[in-house]
């Protein structure tokens, strides 16, 4: 069944009905004049009724990847047709429960998919919105669901000297997630939306570009969840590093004795699968420290600093809500599998390198992982990969807990991963996910369900603006701490409370913290990044 909706500037959209929702697709929020220029904002349309009830095209990306991340997840979904475009995948999905008017004001949930920043797509089937919706109503805190599509690889990060010379920005991808907030403030009441009542929530890279928007001085949201990603695992780099990354791109391309003229007509013109197969992996597809959209990288130091006021949004986004997985870095190891290989020695000269000057630190710490330069791969890997995600994703949600200043939401994904395949039994890197969006209800036991529903339900009372549990007060994670905790369903109930950031029922390690007066988590980090590199 159809519904149309007749909006204040963009015409008459035709949305589709099913099982108490209404969803409006594949909505185009932007339009590009070419696969590099900036996003122009859609502020009205005319024309014929737009048709909304199917997917719009995702961003030009690695085919494999809604297969890749269901692989991560270890359960699949029944396969859909998803075509992609560099030019027209500028859109976004909403989803509204069924009788919404434009006066509803309901709370805005908008959510920036992951990907590593390389692949993503709002259609993902993972991804629909209708049971998270319809769920939103059956717990009496309905909500807006809005889903959004932006640049990714090369044509979403790509940039250099000669490309910003010829008028093509840095940092399109974080950009075109601007845009689309942008185009929700101006829009979304016609769907029944509360444009001064948004959070935007992003898993992984997409928590990763949430914290990126925190540098923003416009107001565009009122909340944000970080999940699984900061900016400080997928930190900003300098133009200088993404300068090399465009000399090593154009070679690649056979483009190196090019002129300006032929490298861009080249990026513009070449199809895009030819270019995003030729150009390697070792080329960032990360931000750039560009001085406007992202003015500067903070340390961990700096972002736990409840003194510093460099993330602009402290000033008009007062509530946070952020958390991970109990092992969070799994997806380094999928992501890169030759990473198994004589893991042990490479973590050991890596950290012994980098904590030259804490020597005997760095061989506690060793210790402590169960490592020695002799343990086997598969045991090793394992240990590893602990200290990967204590780095890179449980430092960080205590940092900016400790740093944020409003009110911080700490929350831990402790379910076991029940599907078959090497993370089964732990708490995977996106498994929340497939929690949080209902979409693999049929394939949990009913406590399993219980921890699907806890999460969507905290989750909606934040949208709404209704503390889901105690924040942690005034940024002290010793004395003032509690966080949500979620599983494991096999052993406790769907969600409880721990007071203390780490330990017990936490499952979460203080090693790190143990030695933070001698060895900073800035010093650790660039442990994680020089074993990732070597």
């Amino acid at each position: 069944m159809t519904t149309t909706l007749r909006t204040t500037s963009l015409g008459e959209i035709r949305g589709k009905v099913a099982d108490g929702v209404v969803q409006y697709l594949g909505i185009k929020y932007a339009s590009l004049k070419n696969r590099l220029a900036d996003a122009e904002l859609i502020e009205k349309r005319e024309g014929d009724v737009l048709d909304a009830t199917k997917d719009g095209p995702a961003a030009s990306s690695f085919l494999f990847g809604c297969d890749l991340e269901q692989s991560a997840i270890q359960h699949t979904l029944p396969p859909k047709e998803i075509p992609q475009s560099d030019l027209d995948c500028l859109n976004l999905n909403i989803t509204v429960p069924e009788g919404t008017t434009s006066a509803s004001q309901l709370p805005v949930f908008l959510f920036i998919h992951g990907g590593g920043f390389v692949i993503g797509a709002n259609s993902w089937p993972q991804f629909d919105y209708a049971r998270f919706v319809k769920l939103s109503v059956e717990k009496k805190l309905p909500i807006v669901g809005v889903s959004i599509n932006y640049r990714l690889g090369a044509f979403g990060f790509l940039t250099s000297e000669e490309l910003r010379n010829a008028g093509y920005k840095a940092n399109n991808a974080i950009r075109d997630q601007r845009v689309a907030m942008e185009w929700v403030q101006e829009h979304i009441q016609d769907f029944g939306g509360d444009p001064d009542n948004v959070t935007v929530a992003g898993m992984s890279a997409g928590g990763a570009s949430v914290t990126l928007h925190l540098h923003c001085d416009k107001p565009l949201f009122k909340r944000a969840i970080a999940m699984s990603g900061t900016f400080l695992v997928m930190t900003p780099l300098p133009y200088s590093v993404h300068e090399a990354g465009y000399q090593q791109a154009m070679k690649a391309l056979g483009l190196e004795n090019a002129t300006p003229d032929e490298r861009i007509k080249a990026l513009l013109e070449t199809p895009p699968q030819d270019l995003i197969s030729k150009i390697p992996p070792s080329v960032p597809m990360l931000p750039a420290l560009d001085g406007d959209l992202i003015p500067f990288a903070l340390t961990y130091a700096q972002t736990a600093n409840k003194a510093q006021q460099t993330l602009k949004a402290k000033g008009w986004c007062k509530d946070l809500l952020i958390g991970d997985a109990q092992i969070d870095a799994n997806i380094f190891a999928i992501l890169t599998p030759q990473m198994k290989e004589d893991a042990a020695k490479r973590f050991v000269a890596a950290i012994r390198s980098v904590l030259s000057a804490h020597s005997a630190e760095a061989e506690e710490i060793i210790k402590k992982y169960g490592l020695s330069e002799d343990t086997p791969d598969d045991e090793a890997l394992t240990a590893v990969l602990d200290f990967m995600t204590d780095v890179s994703f449980f430092a960080p949600v205590l940092t900016f807990a400790r740093g944020w200043g409003g009110k911080a939401y700490v929350y831990y994904f402790n379910e076991a991963n029940p599907w078959d395949g090497p993370w089964k039994g732990r708490a995977s890197h996106i498994l929340d996910l497939a929690y949080l969006f209902q979409n693999y209800r049929e394939f949990l036991t009913p406590a399993q369900q219980a921890v699907a529903s806890a999460i969507a339900a905290d989750f909606f009372k934040f949208c709404h603006g209704v503390a889901p549990w105690p924040a942690v007060k005034d940024g002290d994670i010793e004395n003032g701490f509690t966080a949500r905790v979620y599983g494991p369903s096999d052993a406790k109930p769907a969600t409880s409370t721990v007071l203390q950031p780490y330990g017990g029922e936490s499952m979460r390690r203080s090693i790190l913290f143990d030695y933070a007066d001698k060895v900073p988590l800035d010093d650790l980090a660039k442990v994680a990044v020089a074993f990732r590199s070597g």
